[in-house]
This record gives structure tokens, sequence and C-alpha cells, in this order.
């Protein structure tokens, strides 16, 4: 995995203050040690589909914040059924 223990514990800190509870995957390019760059892809399911978009918006700022301006791609769950999804959950890393 290549982030900082400081930027999953930022990423894990902000994912808890914002939606109470879930799952929070990172997956992609940044799953692999070997690889360089890329932006960090990051999938949370939660049941909570209350004020998601706002929720979304409220984690990038603050993770932003914390970890300092990176490329940050945040999937929320719809459907697990779907392909991204799926791949998110079982390639990816749970934080």
């Amino acid at each position: 995995m290549r982030l900082t223990p400081q930027e999953v514990k930022a990423i894990k800190q902000t994912f808890l203050e914002i939606f109470h509870e879930g799952e929070i995957y990172l997956f992609g390019s940044r799953t692999d040690s070997n690889l360089r760059g890329g932006d960090i892809d990051l999938y949370i399911h939660t049941q909570n589909k209350n004020n998601l978009l706002e929720k979304k918006v409220q984690f990038l700022a603050r993770v932003k914040d914390k970890i300092g301006d990176q490329k940050i791609d945040l999937l929320l769950s719809k459907d697990t059924s779907r392909a991204i999804e799926q791949e998110a959950i079982e390639k990816g890393i749970k934080l």
C-alpha cells in the first residue's frame, strides 16, 4: 500500500467523523507498492444513504486539509453488484 501511516489515520478518522459507520477501502494503483504515482481511489460502503453528496464533499475537503492537496477519487456504494464496487471490495485494502 502506498499511503503513509499518517495518511491512513487521517482518512479513517475523517471517514468516522463524516459517515459514522460502514467500511472504507483503498483500491486501484495505490494498493500496489511497486507502482509510482496515481491518485488515491477510495470506496465507501455505508448503509446510511442520507445526504451522501454533502458527506462526500465534506469528506474530500477534510481529508485534503489533513494530508495535503492530492487527487482523490471517492466512490460511494450504490449497488454492490456493480463491477467497480465488486473490484474495490475484492481487490482493495480495507482501511
